[in-house]
């Protein structure tokens, strides 16, 4: 037998359930009033011997069973005689005694027939025991289900995917069913995988973190991808029910993604998951960012990956959707009864649910008792407003007054890094600051750096430990703090300096110049702070310690319009020449390559010495077939090249090349979608020459001869990859369907008589 407490459930989430139950048990449908309309009546129903049957559910789990019992008796017997019905049944989600059930009966007599018509606690978890459909049905009750946690709670989870899993638990009482729940599980049963878009606070996460509860409750591995979507390759289990969450994939900019391959890489991946029926993807990203990312890549705009968004607006929420989000809101918070009161008078619920800025993140913040403990009753309604009219300066009081300076640097750190970073990183030029403006000194600075996180982990910044290593990062504990600290800080030309020059990780470079191109830094202060870099990055120094920091700023130096006429270009090149000619660190050959590509665009002297000792340096040291295929890109840039570098290196690209499709030829057939209409065993010799012609054009554009081409082929086992398609044909067929189990639509009215009912108190 279930084991529910239902605290996870408000009033009217109870009321709904006890409808469902009453109305199962007696095999007869219960309509539903206002509250206020019907004096009370929660539920009621009519039989031809027995007349009306009345319902009353309270759930009074906050107050306990004397208040309710006092007052039973004080107002709702009353109520009763009035309606004088020929039957009375009371809920509670109480647990009663049979003494408490006596007291119940002797009250409502003669109404409550008997004690059967008096449901506590453990009828309520009988009847669910009895009627599985009903506990489905309720989607918040049963995942919080003690059989569903207990298997979440089991799970082997790597530390990333257990503390996600961990803060979607708690998330749950907090959550309200709206529409876009149902329509964004039938994307995933159709589609395998769903991109959830939306602005700034609007709710993405919270949806993204129940579809994935939906699927851990149903025994699938959750995957928690922090960085690349490479992280979800290495877990991929073919067979094994998985799903993979990639929170803010595109991360807080397009460039930052674009210029990693993330655009590729996750296409690549949400295709492998479309063909395999044990496999599903969610993932997120604000609107904005994912315009510009299907503007800027051809890859987002030719694959279509419209067909797997859903977004989430504004508009997409209901007056009666935002009234259930803030109700709920309110019912979990522990505001106090006189601060509840204000929204009360004018019924000023009204004009919060209809407010032009209402979204998720702004009523948490409204409704959160530690941040409106200073705020009397009488002023509360005035603070709501002030929020609600002004979001972006919902951040400031708690910037300004709520936090430490140390918790200030840190906090803007993470914000010009433009990603989470490890704390490793982030200490050093945190302590670089703080020292130097005299917050810690080097012999306190260990412990006030640990007292700072214990205070601003949960308020302003958010602290995770994942991965193989159990390396530990921090990042912001909500995105729209970085909203506030850019309108703040990105036309402060020092303190941009401060924070751009104590940063030396790459994610900060991106960022940089990201901020640059969408924001548009004003009075040159991208110049001034690229400047600044280059006197105090570029040495040979650090080099050996960051090189693909230094590769990186030499290239924005380079290509910024302003740094030909403002800054010696030639001397960063002088410097940076001799060590690609000395030493390329193994991995960076992408990045040398884009180098002295623009160096020779812009015609720099020295590039075309550099290049072409590098590109037959490199040919001769074993490099994977991307490494070929980049340098084979710049030898294209680079004229006057001598023949035996041509020769040695289009051998060397040949063989790499051969290897490489003889192991990746089925994958590559897959990612490309090349057999996806192929599904039955008479199609396999088709399939066979359709394959064996993406091959063999492929292997053209490497001088590759027709005959490896089909050897190569012949690796591939086609009969393998029509009997996956078939089966992922026959689970897109499959249609899901989630029924509504909220309140609206159980009785007629406009929007703002349902929203009333939602607020009517006892």
């Amino acid at each position: 037998m279930p084991d529910y407490s239902f605290e996870n459930l408000n009033d009217k989430e109870f009321e709904v359930l006890v409808n469902d139950l009453i109305s199962v048990k007696e095999a007869i449908e219960v309509d539903r009033y206002k509250s206020g309309k019907d004096g009370g009546i929660d539920g009621r129903f009519f039989t031809v011997n027995k007349g009306e049957t009345i319902i009353q559910s309270k759930h009074w789990i906050k107050s306990g069973i004397a208040a309710l019992i006092a007052r039973l008796e004080k107002d709702e017997v009353d109520k009763v005689r009035s309606l004088n019905p020929k039957r009375y049944i009371l809920a509670t989600s109480l647990p009663l005694s049979k003494v408490n059930k006596d007291k119940i009966k002797q009250i409502f007599d003669p109404y409550i027939l008997s004690h059967n018509d008096i449901i506590g606690q453990d009828n309520l978890n009988y009847l669910l025991g009895k009627f599985g459909e009903i506990e489905r049905k309720h989607y918040k009750l049963w995942l919080s289900s003690s059989n569903v946690l207990s298997s979440m709670l089991n799970a082997a989870l790597t530390g990333r995917s257990e503390a996600k899993r961990d803060a979607i638990i708690n998330a749950t009482k907090m959550y309200v069913i709206t529409g876009n729940h149902g329509k964004s599980l039938e994307k995933l049963e159709t589609l395998h995988s769903v991109v959830i878009t939306g602005e700034a606070g609007i709710g993405k996460t919270s949806l993204a973190d129940q579809l994935a509860h939906h699927y851990i409750a149903e025994d699938y591995e959750l995957c928690v991808i922090e960085n690349d979507v490479s992280e979800a390759e290495d877990r991929f289990e073919k067979g094994k029910k998985q799903v993979f969450y990639f929170d803010d994939f595109l991360g807080r900019n397009y460039l930052m993604a674009i210029e990693g391959h993330k655009d590729s890489h996750v296409l690549n991946f949400l295709d492998r998951v479309s063909r395999d029926k044990t496999k599903r993807f969610i993932l997120t990203s604000r609107s904005t960012v994912l315009s510009q990312g299907k503007q800027h890549s051809d890859l987002l705009y030719i694959k279509k990956i419209d067909k797997k968004e859903y977004e989430i607006t504004i508009q997409s929420l209901s007056v009666l959707d935002r009234a259930k989000i803030l109700y709920n809101h309110i019912w979990h918070s522990g505001l106090s009864e006189k601060h509840i009161a204000e929204l009360y008078v004018d019924r000023r619920y009204l004009k919060i649910a209809n407010h032009r800025n209402f979204n998720p993140r702004l009523i948490s913040f409204i409704t959160d008792p530690d941040r409106v403990s200073s705020v009397k009753p009488k002023k509360y309604w005035d603070y709501i407003i002030d929020r609600l009219d002004n979001p972006k300066d919902i951040w400031a009081d708690v910037y300004d007054n709520q936090i430490d300076e140390l918790t200030r640097q840190t906090v803007c750190l993470l914000v010009f890094n433009g990603s989470s970073i490890a704390e490793e990183n982030l200490r050093a030029p945190l302590y670089k600051i703080a020292i130097s403006e005299g917050l810690i000194s080097p012999s306190n600075a260990s412990s006030r750096y640990t007292n700072m996180l214990k205070a601003a982990v949960g308020t302003v910044l958010q602290r995770n430990i994942g991965g193989i290593d159990g390396v530990a990062k921090l990042d912001l504990f909500n995105p729209s703090v970085a909203d506030f600290i850019l309108g703040r800080y990105l036309d402060d030309a020092l303190a941009m300096q401060l924070y751009f020059l104590s940063l030396n990780t790459l994610a900060s470079l991106r960022n940089l110049k990201s901020l640059n191109q969408n924001d548009g830094l004003k009075n040159g202060i991208y110049f001034e702070v690229l400047k600044k870099l280059s006197c105090e990055k570029i040495d040979e120094g650090f080099y050996s310690e960051n090189p693909e920091y230094v590769l990186r700023l030499t290239q924005m130096i380079i290509e910024n319009p302003s740094a030909s006429s403002k800054c010696d270009v030639q001397s960063t090149v002088e410097f940076l020449c001799p060590l690609i000619e000395k030493s390329v660190p193994s991995g960076f050959v992408d990045e040398v390559s884009s180098l002295l590509e623009l160096g020779l665009s812009k015609k720099l002297d020295r590039f075309q010495e550099v290049a072409t000792k590098f590109i037959s340096k490199t040919a001769l040291e074993n490099p994977s077939i991307d490494e070929l295929l980049r340098i084979e890109k710049l030898r294209k840039n680079v004229p006057n090249l001598h023949q035996d570098i041509d020769a040695s290196l289009l051998e060397a690209i040949q063989r790499e090349a051969v290897s490489y499709w003889k192991d990746e030829a089925r994958q590559e057939l897959l990612d490309n979608g090349v057999l996806e209409d192929f599904f039955l065993p008479e199609h396999e010799d088709e399939a066979y020459h359709v394959a064996a012609d993406f091959v063999e054009e492929a292997l053209a554009a490497f001088g590759i001869s027709s005959e490896i081409a089909t050897e190569v082929t012949d690796f591939v086992d086609v009969a393998d990859i029509l009997e996956d398609n078939l089966q992922a044909r026959s689970e897109a067929e499959f249609h899901y369907s989630q029924k509504d189990s909220g309140l609206g639509g159980a009785f007629g009215g406009d929007t703002d008589a349902l929203v009333d009912d939602l607020f009517e108190r006892d």
